[in-house]
């Protein structure tokens, strides 16, 4: 899967980082969100504030940190399902992702589901299912390939965006 989920070059790499960025916007996780640097290493494109590695806190209830452990986890896993589906979708016009490639990203997230939130493999499969219909729906519509195409050209003209930049340059998806 390695192969696979590496950039074939810097417009991919540029188109991976930008879906990762609608992701973060249209799953309300934008708060978390520093920066987007195009020049970065690849696992480090995207920079998030504290709260986002959030581990847990005595003056939460179990309840309340494991809430936000899991919404921390269902956006890692819609960055990871929006960089595959922006580059593949969107920079190559395709129409779906690869069968074999989903369900490899599958049992990559059922991996870091149980790991992160101690989720047994069927509710991180839900879990998973809800994301990639959601995320498929949004990668497909012409109005946020528009809209992706416009900030991935931004971004790599730019190399880095800080988060208020990148809310003010996807500010279209929340009129779609």
């Amino acid at each position: 899967m390695e192969h696979q989920l590496s950039y074939r070059n810097e417009d991919d790499k540029c188109y991976g980082a930008t879906g990762m960025a609608v992701a973060v916007i249209v799953f309300d996780g934008d708060d978390m969100l520093a920066a987007v640097d195009l020049d970065a290493e690849p696992g480090s494109m995207l920079e998030f504030t504290e709260d986002f590695y959030f581990s847990g806190h005595p003056s939460l209830s179990a309840k309340a940190a494991w809430n936000r452990i899991l919404k921390n986890f269902n956006i890692t896993m819609a960055l990871s399902m929006a960089n595959l589906m922006c580059r593949r979708m969107v920079l190559d016009r395709e129409q779906a992702l690869d069968p074999d490639l989903r369900s490899q990203l599958r049992s990559l997230m059922i991996e870091v589901g149980h790991d992160s939130c101690s989720l047994d493999d069927d509710e991180t499969s839900r879990l998973f299912d809800k994301n990639f219909t959601y995320l498929h729906r949004v990668f497909s519509h012409i109005g946020v390939q528009g809209v992706t195409r416009d900030f991935a050209e931004v971004l790599k003209r730019r190399r880095r965006m800080t988060r208020m930049d990148v809310i003010e340059q996807l500010r279209a998806l929340r009129m779609l």
